[in-house]
């Protein structure tokens, strides 16, 4: 806004508005321009002005413009499909140790893959029951007080996230800094730490090296495989909710437990067709 010598600071609704509609003609989905809202909100509420987004024809007019719905969500990967992805890895190697622990941490805590990326080996405590994972900052924690996440053991050695984020910390360059690290050409595991964008191309890959190439699987299929599957083996809204830190229970119900249910629930296997 500042290139039109428009004030970023306070900002009027019809300059968010017309700011929003420009975007929205470059393709982005409502989803990505939802999400700015919301970082405009944040920022207007922290320097204690006016939130342009409180507008209650803003963001109808936005969807009215292109439409609540997401252009094309990411695949929710099974366990089955998960075991698929490890079990073609070669867990001899660096980088499918860290891979596999990446991928196994990530589907088990419901961990969004900016928040993987940012762990650091501090953020892991051991317990008896498995691992308390510290979030330390995080979409519904702009204030970074924290949150906590819980990672049982698994039941199956190979993708059992307990032990193999252990296997993965035998090669971890020893001290604290970044839980995932970067791993060099050579095949030595380095201190430096990896990119969100690392997460999401890694998982991608994996998928296709497993003979997934055909699903939308990104960094974000790990979260919604979790709370899918969780959903349908029964878990409740609540536990999940605390799972995923979703503070819209119906953002949780729409885009992850009620496709599944919506088609287990479906009267078209009463037509006889």
């Amino acid at each position: 806004m500042s290139s039109r010598a428009i004030a970023a600071l306070p900002a009027p609704p019809e300059v968010l508005a017309a700011y929003l509609a420009e975007r929205a003609e470059t393709g982005l989905s409502y989803g990505t321009l939802d999400l700015a809202c919301s970082a405009v909100a944040y920022q207007h509420n922290h320097e204690r002005l006016p939130d342009p987004t409180t507008d209650i024809t803003l963001r109808r007019g936005l969807r009215r413009i292109i439409g609540a719905a997401p252009r094309r969500q990411a695949h929710p990967l099974t366990v089955a499909e998960v075991n698929r992805i490890v079990t073609a890895m070669d867990l001899d190697t660096a980088t499918g140790a860290r891979d596999r622990a990446l991928i196994l941490l990530g589907y088990a805590s419901a961990l969004r893959p900016s928040e993987l990326s940012a762990l650091h080996l501090a953020d892991i405590g051991t317990r008896p029951g498995g691992l308390l994972v510290t979030v330390r900052r995080s979409k519904t924690d702009q204030d970074g007080y924290g949150q906590l996440v819980g990672v049982a053991p698994g039941g199956h050695r190979l993708t059992d996230p307990v032990s193999a984020l252990a296997d993965w910390l035998v090669i971890r360059p020893g001290g604290s800094g970044p839980l995932f690290t970067r791993i060099h050409p050579s095949g030595v595991a380095t201190a430096e730490p990896i990119g969100v964008r690392t997460v999401s191309r890694m998982v991608q890959a994996r998928a296709r090296a497993a003979g997934l190439d055909g699903l939308p699987v990104s960094g974000h299929s790990l979260r919604a495989g979790h709370a899918t599957t969780a959903a349908a083996n029964g878990a409740s809204i609540d536990r999940i909710a605390a799972q995923t830190r979703h503070r819209d229970l119906n953002t949780l119900m729409e885009h992850y437990i009620r496709p599944p249910n919506d088609l287990a629930n479906s009267t078209s296997r009463n037509l006889g067709l």
